[in-house]
């Protein structure tokens, strides 16, 4: 059990790795969609551009792995078709995807009245005539959007006020955020200054009137999803097994990854489907429809369950009082992982570690499950999108080697300490 992690850009760092050289790649990339205003997890100009940029990465990792080897790529259902378009772009097969259902996701809701009622312009010609002031100051000045929001004291303000029409979302920064990035910007053009308005003045009684006609609309359903995107890299031999021969790889580890349930589901040697029909017979057994329970557990399903942590579900007796039959929160509150899929426990505070800053942490079962599902004992795994390691944790809690690649250091950080930290089981 042994690691190797290196702390930069993961197209520069896989181009020294050689080829053939490892058994699987587990790995999270971004998403694309801005998270928290995180610059790595910016769309890079949009569609194109991101799918380019990570096919990139993911024709590094292609030549690196060997023919036949098998991986995981997390993706978000709002972008995940740009994932998989990378995937197969870089030359890997997408076999198939793991739907991870969880309850604890919160919605990234606009109410669509309360943006009415606080819009200060209705022109959406003269939102974007600012931020292009402020763009091109920016780039004449050499300035980033980072040290825009430190002068102005806040996290993801500048990516409104620097934004490009059409995708962008464009905002002219109030009079007050205006009085701190002044010294940095310079003056604002005469044009521009009856636009800096404070923050108190929040709209007009005309668009009250109107947020009213839009009270329960909003932007965004409620997330309790994400994907696994299993891919392989194509054999290169003639066949399945010849591949497996020389390459130790080509396969999924199936008994390892079965589901272990307390109560056996019934053999089918009772059953009759003669005829096409689905009767229970007694008295005749039909040899060609014989179901016995594999006895390390249920095979493994495209998809996972994790339950939510949240106390705060609605009681029994508030359920009984409810017209509804079942409530979903406590539905995922209450979820037992006797249930014929495999069951991850959201990751909390002692297992992702007291200062661990990375905002998506998976659950540490949840990783060295898939991680035991595509890589050969003994084999190494590899993460060109670290984090905060918590796959290199899992490879190494599997007994398997891990080469993990980060370009943010206080993850790196993280990761590094954490990886230290694992002991043999």
């Amino acid at each position: 059990m042994k690691y190797k992690i290196e702390l930069g850009d993961a197209l520069a760092i896989l181009k020294n790795l050689d080829n053939n050289s490892c058994d699987s790649v587990v790995t999270d990339p971004p998403a694309g969609i801005g998270l928290n205003s995180l610059e790595w997890d910016e769309d890079k100009g949009g569609r194109e551009e991101w799918i380019s940029w990570l096919s990139g990465i993911m024709r590094e990792c292609y030549r690196v792995l060997k023919p036949g080897a098998h991986g995981f790529v997390w993706a978000l259902p709002r972008t995940s078709h740009w994932t998989a378009t990378a995937l197969e772009d870089s030359g890997f097969l997408v076999k198939d995807i793991i739907t991870h259902i969880y309850g604890s996701g919160f919605p990234k809701n606009i109410a669509i009245d309360k943006a009415i009622a606080k819009a200060k312009h209705k022109d959406t010609s003269t939102l974007y005539q600012v931020t292009e002031w402020i763009r091109l100051r920016r780039d004449e000045l050499g300035l980033t959007n980072r040290e825009m929001d430190e002068a102005a004291g806040v996290k993801g303000g500048a990516c409104h006020w620097t934004a490009k029409p059409p995708k962008g979302q464009p905002h002219i920064p109030t009079i007050e955020r205006w009085q701190r990035l002044e010294p940095l910007l310079g003056p604002a053009p005469d044009w521009m200054k009856p636009l800096l308005r404070p923050a108190h003045e929040m709209g007009s009684s005309e668009a009250a009137a109107e947020a009213a006609q839009w009270v329960g609309w909003g932007t965004a359903l409620k997330p309790s999803s994400e994907h696994w995107i299993l891919i392989q890299k194509p054999i290169s031999e003639h066949n399945l097994a010849a591949n497996v021969r020389r390459w130790n790889a080509g396969g999924i580890n199936i008994d390892g990854s079965r589901v272990p349930v307390r109560e056996r589901i019934p053999s089918t040697t009772n059953l009759c489907f003669k005829g096409g029909g689905f009767i229970w017979n007694g008295r005749e057994r039909s040899e060609t429809s014989i179901y016995t329970q594999h006895p390390k557990g249920r095979h493994p399903a495209n998809l996972i369950v994790t339950r939510t942590n949240d106390e705060n579900c609605p009681s029994k007796k508030m359920r009984e009082q409810s017209d509804l039959d079942t409530d979903v929160a406590e539905y995922f509150k209450n979820f037992k992982p006797e249930t014929p899929f495999f069951y991850a426990k959201k990751a909390g505070k002692i297992e992702r570690g007291e200062a661990n800053t990375h905002p998506t942490v998976k659950p540490l079962r949840l990783m060295r499950y898939l991680a035991r599902m595509v890589t050969p004992p003994g084999g190494w795994v590899l993460d060109p999108f670290m984090g905060s390691g918590t796959t290199g944790v899992a490879a190494l809690f599997e007994g398997f080697s891990f080469i993990g690649i980060e370009a943010n250091d206080e993850y790196f950080r993280i990761a590094h300490k954490r990886l230290k930290g694992v002991k043999n089981e």
